[in-house]
């Protein structure tokens, strides 16, 4: 909606982009170095649950 909005891009080059781009950059190196994470979080930053857990283990090292 961004760049629909703020670029004025059509929902079709978004798309294309998006398909072509995006999504495969993502598949070939996002996920797979997921394995090597010590935790994935879920709809980052939106996420109290786990930024809470976060915080709790960095003031644990901390202290």
């Amino acid at each position: 909606m961004r760049d629909i909005q703020s670029r004025g891009r059509t929902l079709e080059s978004v798309v294309q982009q998006y398909m072509t781009t995006v999504r495969p950059m993502h598949e070939e190196f996002v996920e797979p170095s997921k394995r090597y994470a010590d935790l994935i979080i879920p709809e980052g930053g939106e996420n109290r649950v786990a930024l809470d857990a976060i915080i709790a283990r960095v003031e644990h090292l901390l202290a």
